[in-house]
């Protein structure tokens, strides 16, 4: 028998999207071979995140191959609580990616790939802009070297108010974890209760029926 509880700890903890599906063709002696490639993004939302291109005979396989390498792939960001410490600007191939850290309530102002990028990686406030190609590949793997390249040990020790939303960023997270704490405490009360008060009803008609 599997054991339902150990395939459930082994499930994994990050989000995957699809940013682009494509039909390759190759022309070989007995003719055209078709082939799909996909571009898979992963991360956890919370400063991981991954970036690959799966190719596979169908587009199910050529998700599952890009997600494998994409989590192979994946690397901790170095963030200043939920922004980038600094600007930065890449270019990677014909695609050139600029991002900016934002003020809290901003959000991603970000399109195409690099806003699903960034999304994973758990940045929420966040400007970024093409400055070269927009296609969705070369963006997304531009916005991902991008922010392996961040370095915030030395902003942080230099900018008082970044400091300050790390210790914001890391209070909102914990309270964050109490409630959703509370919350699965109070769901398995109330499984428990509805448990008892069924099995008090299902033994009472019995009780009544043996007086008769």
């Amino acid at each position: 028998m599997v054991d339902n509880s150990k395939t459930q700890r082994e499930r994994p903890n990050y989000d995957k999207k699809t940013v682009s599906i494509r039909r390759v063709a190759k022309v070989t002696k007995g003719g055209k071979r078709l082939r799909f490639s996909a571009m898979v993004v992963v991360g956890d939302h919370n400063g991981s995140v991954g970036v690959a291109l799966g190719r596979g005979v169908d587009t199910k396989s050529a998700v599952e191959k890009g997600e494998r390498i994409a989590v192979k792939k994946m690397r901790r960001i170095q963030l200043a609580g939920d922004t980038i410490p600094h600007e930065i600007t890449h270019k990677q191939g014909a695609a050139k990616v600029l991002l900016r850290p934002a003020r809290p309530g901003t959000g991603v102002i970000a399109g195409s790939s690099v806003r699903t990028v960034l999304e994973l990686a758990g940045i929420e406030n966040v400007y970024g802009k093409l400055l070269g190609t927009t296609d969705a590949i070369a963006s997304a793997y531009a916005t991902f070297e991008a922010l392996k390249s961040l370095r915030n040990t030395r902003v942080l020790s230099k900018m008082k108010n970044m400091r300050d939303r790390v210790e914001a960023k890391k209070e909102t997270d914990k309270e964050r974890k109490i409630k959703e704490d509370k919350k699965r405490a109070a769901k398995r009360a109330e499984k428990k209760e509805t448990r008892r008060k069924d099995t008090r009803g299902s033994r009472r008609p019995a009780r009544k029926e043996e007086k008769k």
